[in-house]
């Protein structure tokens, strides 16, 4: 048989995508994915295309058996790049909607981007954001489920479940989904933290080694993570003086010293800003 094109597509943080197509036996495998939800998509012009959301598990497999029939509805986010420009003005009109209180009509545009980006994650929270906001608490519900389905980690769709309970009198339940976007919340904040640390290791090593570009790179990079760490402002000042770049230097370094006055690097900051002319 013909080779088809299979796409199998992470529906979580990272929204990795792979692509492969079948055998002359029309098989096809995909090895090393890490354990999470995926959209796996096959598709050929002449038969058309199949969709299936499986679940990955650690160290374990999923079997997908694709049937394409001629004529079945064809999959055009896979094959036509402006149907994800066509997705984000239904997004944005639905935004629009909402905020003008046209909440049929925002519900609308939120469900057409849905038609062409399935996995839109955000479309099925505002979906349930107005569902609520007019007192449809079983459709609001549904839809907050639907964007967990698509990423179980969605702190927001918890938060409004949990809303959604409390108007419900479910205590219990508010407190369980609320509980539950706390500690998704908890855990992203830890994970983005660990990833700002990661970034100031990086960049100590590169300014070691002469690379003040990458430093630098990295140092904003830790930053623009967590803002909070701040030391992260005086090795940009100790590049950016190691660069020539007085200016930028001073303010990194006049920075550090005013957000960490009692910090471990506080003496040689104060020898640099003097030498830099302060």
């Amino acid at each position: 048989m013909p080779e088809v094109a299979v796409t199998v597509v992470a529906l979580g943080l990272t929204t990795a995508r792979h692509d492969a197509t079948t055998d002359e036996y029309g098989r096809f495998e995909q090895t090393d994915l890490p354990p999470g939800h995926y959209r796996v998509s096959a598709d050929m012009d002449d038969l058309g295309s199949q969709i299936f959301r499986v679940l990955v598990h650690a160290g374990g497999a999923a079997d997908v058996h694709f049937v394409l029939e001629a004529g079945r509805a064809a999959a055009p986010w896979l094959r036509a790049p402006r149907d994800d420009r066509a997705a984000a003005a239904a997004f944005a009109s639905g935004v629009q909607a909402n905020r003008s209180g046209n909440i049929e009509q925002a519900i609308a545009h939120f469900e057409a981007a849905l038609t062409v980006m399935p996995s839109c994650v955000d479309c099925y929270f505002n979906i349930g954001v107005a569902h609520s906001r007019e007192g449809r608490f079983d459709d609001a519900v549904a839809a907050f489920r639907g964007a967990l389905d698509i990423r179980s980690d969605y702190a927001a769709a918890y938060y409004g479940l949990a809303d959604v309970f409390s108007r419900q009198n479910r205590p219990k339940d508010a407190a369980a989904a609320r509980g539950e976007a706390n500690r998704i919340t908890i855990r992203s904040l830890e994970a983005t933290r660990a990833r700002a640390q990661d970034a100031l290791a990086r960049g100590e090593a590169f300014l070691k080694s002469g690379n003040v570009d990458d430093a630098v790179r990295q140092f904003d990079a830790a930053l623009a993570a967590d803002p909070t760490l701040v030391d992260a402002h005086y090795w940009l000042g100790r590049s950016r003086d190691v660069a020539g770049d007085a200016a930028a230097a001073t303010r990194s370094l006049t920075r550090y010293l005013g957000a960490s006055p009692d910090g471990e690097f506080v003496e040689d900051a104060r020898r640099r800003l003097e030498a830099l002319g302060r």
